[in-house]
């Protein structure tokens, strides 16, 4: 128990039906707890942000992090990061999520393409990333968490849309390495492993097209918890939030040998 809420809320495979039922009762009796850290998190959105803020509150307040959000407009998260905003400015954020799906890739390959085309069309996609990287660890001096890319629940090649250059799953996956690249060259930078997310979750749900149409959120509603707790994991780290174990087996109590 933590501030009287059962920690099964917050473990794997997570009860999604609850979280959302019970969201207002959880967060009252978290509240509770008096070693509360207080954190600034701006969330950049590439689209519906609102129900991640909701989530993602209440995961952080699970972990000890009382967090106060800023939300840019939908869709407006280069604007916000390349042109700046004044609410940003002054809200001065302690940590920046750039909450953005497949569905914000700008261009992809057509198959008429040639390798040297499809080259400079990731090296521009890239590009247009690590420059809004740039902006914000220059302005803010905060960590920053960026999503990689999820997949579409469809393959308009088939089996060659993996290996041929010009295939959509080929392109996201090489333009997830050129972002992980980026990450071990930046201590002040994380991933938010949206790819194994939105596998794990199943990638004909996760993209249910009536969520992006009716909403427009990145993913189906029962998910957005789960990228909630991914991301509140990366930022109770970054404050010290990780809990350690000691297990020691005793007369082959745990384990055999």
């Amino acid at each position: 128990m933590i501030g009287g809420v059962r920690m099964d809320y917050f473990n794997y495979p997570l009860d999604t039906k609850i979280l959302y039922r019970k969201k207002a009762k959880i967060r009252r009796e978290l509240l509770e707890q008096t070693d509360l850290i207080k954190k600034k998190i701006a969330i950049l959105g590439g689209s519906t942000t609102n129900e991640v803020v909701e989530q993602l509150y209440t995961f952080l307040l699970y972990h000890g992090i009382h967090a106060e959000f800023y939300q840019s407009e939908y869709g407006e998260y280069w604007q916000d990061a390349m042109f700046g905003s004044e609410k940003l400015d002054l809200f001065e954020p302690d940590i920046i999520y750039i909450h953005t799906s497949w569905r914000n890739i700008t261009s992809f390959p057509l198959i008429t393409d040639t390798v040297k085309e499809v080259d400079s069309l990731l090296e521009n996609e890239f590009n247009r990333f690590e420059m809004m990287w740039h902006k914000l660890e220059e302005k803010f001096l905060c960590p920053i968490i960026q999503n990689n890319f999820d997949r579409p629940n469809y393959r308009l090649m088939g089996n060659r849309d993996i290996w041929d250059c010009r295939g959509r799953s080929n392109y996201i996956s090489r333009l997830n390495q050129k972002f992980y690249e980026y990450a071990q060259s930046h201590d002040n930078f994380y991933i938010n492993d949206l790819e194994y997310i939105s596998q794990d979750y199943g990638l004909s749900e996760w993209n249910n097209s009536l969520y992006w149409h009716m909403y427009k959120c990145a993913m189906c509603m029962d998910a957005i918890p789960y990228v909630a707790q991914s991301v509140a994991n990366i930022i109770k780290s970054i404050y010290g939030k990780n809990k350690k174990v000691l297990a020691l087996d005793l007369d082959n109590t745990l384990w055999g040998g």
